[in-house]
């Protein structure tokens, strides 16, 4: 068995799970858009056209996996597949039709969960409107980090503040339960059990700095007692002390999560949203001391970077659009810090943000075009620090970037 394995954010790639974008993002009209969470209704083709670049480069230097071929495979075995319905039949009102669903060949069934399944004609639902669902689809599914995280061999299990993304937890938790490549030794956070008006987390608010060493958001998707229950489970589950920065986020729709203004992108260096993480107003930042014996002690750093420089990780900040406030801000929701590392120093991103390349460029980052080594023009390897560009302003309007979109399962150590 594979397992997982994330001990950095940064370490050579190795296994990452994607979703490619399908006939569940278009099944939303206008007024439905913000329900969904999404900035804006979105054409696939144009999606499609760019997540499918983000996709082959990550061919490239990985083992890409899809989530619903990987639900799919999971769902082989009959009393897996029962399990799962199960589980759905708590949050969808699919109890009365387990016998229809468990006839379905695994791969029509994942493709339901995804997609959709339509209310039956003869319901009042069905009567009441056509687009009437059993099971919604999940538009939101191609953002693959935010319905769980991986710490090491563990997952957590994303506790979704909103309603309408609890079907993507339940899936992630599903495949690192039963599918055998996938197995994690257990769960820090188990959200769809978990989840309560004091309890919500999402993946994007974890940021796995080192192996004993986690920043998380503080924001509108995740709470404070949930952080504070993250440290304290890590503690215990690995058996050793844990340290967790916990920092407070504004709630601002541009600012979800903490991947959204901090990734680490080497070793020594993380683009970050310079207002938030290292500005006159930055976040307010608390360091969690999690002891293995159960201990947990609170002190407030001076910020996100100072706290990391006590812990021994010392990051340069390099700033999401620049020294400009106002390309700061564009660049930002942009998604322009939610970069993606796919090897130390090594990142792709989307090309609209300009001015973030350009501090990538001083920092000595090669800027290039990811097409031209999906093409076999160029080696990364070629490359002792590269920033690689992509289309992805249609992406970027269903609010997140690179990291966003891949959740990576395994990677290599980076020894610290």
């Amino acid at each position: 068995m594979a397992g997982l394995h994330i001990t950095s954010e940064i370490g050579r790639l190795r296994r990452v799970i994607v979703h490619s974008p399908g006939p569940e993002v278009e099944a939303m009209t206008p007024k439905e858009a913000e329900a969904d969470l999404y900035n804006d209704i979105i054409p696939l083709s144009a999606m499609r056209a760019e997540f499918d670049v983000l996709k082959a480069f990550l061919s490239k230097v990985s083992t890409v996996l899809e989530l619903g071929e990987l639900l799919a495979e999971a769902l082989v075995d009959a009393g897996n597949r029962y399990e799962f319905l199960d589980e759905l039949a708590q949050l969808c009102p699919v109890r009365g039709r387990m016998e229809e669903l468990m006839s379905l060949r695994p791969a029509e069934l994942a493709r339901a969960v995804i997609e959709g399944l339509p209310a039956l004609p003869g319901s009042l639902p069905g009567v009441l409107s056509p687009r009437s669902f059993s099971l919604r689809p999940l538009p939101n599914a191609y953002f693959m980090r935010d319905s769980a995280a991986v710490v090491r061999d563990w997952a957590i299990s994303s506790a979704a503040a909103y309603d309408v993304r609890l079907i993507e937890s339940i899936v992630t938790r599903f495949i690192f339960r039963r599918h055998p490549d996938f197995a994690a030794r257990g769960l820090l956070i188990d959200g769809p059990r978990e989840r309560n008006r004091f309890i919500t987390m999402e993946g994007g608010d974890v940021v796995v700095v080192s192996r004993n060493v986690l920043a998380v958001g503080v924001s509108e998707r995740t709470t404070a007692d949930a952080v504070e229950r993250l440290a304290a489970n890590a503690a215990r589950a690995f058996d050793e002390d844990m340290t967790v920065f916990a920092v407070v986020l504004p709630r601002e729709r541009a600012c979800i999560h903490l991947d959204m203004v901090f990734t680490a992108v080497d070793a020594d260096a993380a683009l970050v949203y310079e207002p938030i993480v290292t500005g006159r107003r930055r976040a307010r930042v608390v360091r969690i001391d999690a002891g293995a014996n159960g201990t947990l002690r609170f002190t407030d750093e001076e910020g996100l970077i100072q706290g990391l420089w006590g812990a021994g990780i010392d990051l340069e900040p390099l700033s999401c659009g620049g020294s400009d406030p106002l390309f700061q801000e564009r660049e930002q929701w942009w998604s322009g810090a939610n970069s993606f590392a796919f090897s130390p120093g090594k990142i792709i991103m989307y090309s609209c943000n300009a001015r973030t390349l350009d501090v990538l460029s001083g920092a000595g980052f090669a800027v290039r075009d990811a097409k031209d080594f999906i093409e076999g023009k160029e080696k990364v390897e070629d490359f002792a620090r590269l920033a690689l560009r992509f289309e992805g302003i249609e992406l970027a309007r269903g609010g997140g970037g690179a990291r966003c979109m891949t959740m990576p399962v395994e990677r290599e150590d980076v020894g610290y």
